[in-house]
């Protein structure tokens, strides 16, 4: 009788903890990308802005009135020629920016793609509030730029971003 009430109450609790996931609002990580050989995958937490950071919770063009987010992204951009909606952040964006943790590190995340042309022109920005640094990744007709000299690490971050903020672009490319 107890070798059978184990699978069972094991087997119930990974359904409930299945549909509790299923029925959740928002997934608070996911897992993305596939690991490369001795790469471990990377898992990109979503969270609330800390009280502290909440002045980054606006529109990508807001971000340029902040002034520590002004200096770091505007000694980014000295780093190439750049098109207005890029230097001013005025594309096109779904929403505000979101606070994402990675690897026990925080990132504020800016997306947004060029005015009528999403399809080929998108940026990715990560700023990180505690070191005052911003890495960009920007896409334009299927040629990618990295900024800010982001380490192999923030490389591989901003790929995966970019394939997600970006889905519907790019499904089944790799």
């Amino acid at each position: 009788m107890r070798r059978i009430m184990i699978p069972i109450v094991a087997t119930v609790f990974l359904f409930v903890f299945g549909v509790m996931n299923v029925h959740g609002q928002t997934p608070k990580s996911q897992s993305v990308g596939k690991p490369k050989s001795g790469r471990s995958q990377i898992v990109i937490e979503f969270v609330s802005f800390p009280e502290q950071y909440k002045k980054y919770e606006v529109y990508p063009w807001e971000m340029l009135k902040v002034d520590d987010f002004l200096e770091a992204y505007t000694a980014m951009t000295r780093e190439g020629e750049f098109e207005d909606w890029v230097k001013s952040l005025t594309g096109t964006a779904q929403g505000k920016n979101r606070m994402i943790r990675v690897s026990r590190e925080g990132f504020v995340l800016v997306v947004c793609c060029k005015p009528h042309m999403c399809d080929t022109s998108q940026i990715i920005v990560l700023y990180d509030p505690v070191k005052k640094r911003t890495f960009s990744m920007l896409a334009v007709d299927g040629k990618f730029s990295w900024f800010g000299k982001p380490p192999e690490h923030i490389k591989d971050l901003l790929n995966v971003l970019l394939v997600e903020e970006f889905r519907a672009i790019y499904r089944g490319q790799n």
